[in-house]
């Protein structure tokens, strides 16, 4: 039983623990700040809340950097957000149907990738909070300067606190693999038309690491644009490339094969002959 505990916890649970860490300081720091600082209540809740729901209960995916990038892109929209639930929370009609819309955008932006995905749980959040009562139009301002606390707050620890390193880009994966099935065709070519263990290997290695679940999740190209589309389109066709070449068979014995020299059409002369035949046709 002691020897559970003494085990070194598994990657999961430290990002787990890193990314706790983070939040905890982004909104105790926001809430403390704006309550006891400024004498703002409504300011340090939505501080607080603010930090919690784009981080605690939402998953961004991808380094410290990335994530940054993300949550400083999302503030104008978050403005948006607590504004729309704010104004709209005047009657129950309107906040209901401020929901459904507001929830079918942000459901919909998941199209745009695993990173829009992530963040639509706390954007979401972000106009519910605003819907309860009290309604309260005047505290708009609290609302809105205690929500960019918080989010800046959070920044700022996720690029500076314990950040995650940045993991290999898709196209880099691809380039490595394209490079490998060109190394492995070149091998191909030369007797005795087999590839070595190690080419072999490390062929292998690279076409699973083309794979979804191989990939971070920041980095695959899952989206719906002509870039993430034209990424996947490219690793599979790698992959594909990668595993016609591991198990290409060497050619039979006294088979003439076209860089040899022979006349199949593949060669020079059988290319010369081809040529003079369409020419006389």
């Amino acid at each position: 039983m002691a020897g559970a505990f003494l085990r070194r916890p598994s990657p999961a649970y430290k990002t787990a623990a890193r990314r706790a860490l983070r939040v905890t300081i982004a909104a105790t720091a926001g809430f403390y700040v704006l309550l006891y600082g400024f004498d703002s209540a409504v300011g340090a809740t939505y501080a607080l809340f603010g930090a919690i729901a784009m981080a605690g209960l939402s998953h961004l995916p991808g380094s410290g950097r990335q994530r940054a990038v993300l949550l400083a892109g999302v503030v104008p929209v978050c403005w948006v957000l607590i504004t729309l639930g704010t104004y709209l929370s005047v009657r129950t009609w309107s906040a209901v149907l401020g929901m459904l819309v507001v929830g079918f955008a942000l459901a919909f932006m998941a199209v745009g990738g695993p990173r829009f995905a992530g963040g639509a749980t706390g954007l979401q959040l972000m106009y519910i909070l605003p819907s309860f009562p009290p309604y309260d139009p005047a505290s708009l301002g609290e609302r809105l300067a205690g929500a960019t606390l918080g989010l800046v707050l959070l920044t700022i620890a996720e690029m500076t606190l314990l950040p995650e390193p940045a993991a290999l880009p898709y196209r880099e994966r691809v380039a490595r693999a394209a490079e490998s099935a060109a190394r492995c065709a070149d091998r191909l070519r030369s007797a005795p038309y087999t590839l070595p263990e190690a080419t072999l290997g490390i062929a292998q290695a690279l076409s699973t690491g083309l794979r979804s679940s191989q990939v971070p999740e920041a980095e695959r190209p899952a989206g719906a644009g002509l870039r993430s589309r034209a990424l996947a389109h490219a690793g599979l066709a790698t992959r594909t490339l990668l595993g016609r070449l591991t198990v290409l068979p060497p050619p039979r014995p006294g088979a003439v094969t076209p860089w040899d020299g022979g006349t199949g059409s593949g060669t020079a002369g059988g290319a010369e002959r081809d040529a003079a035949a369409r020419g006389m046709d």
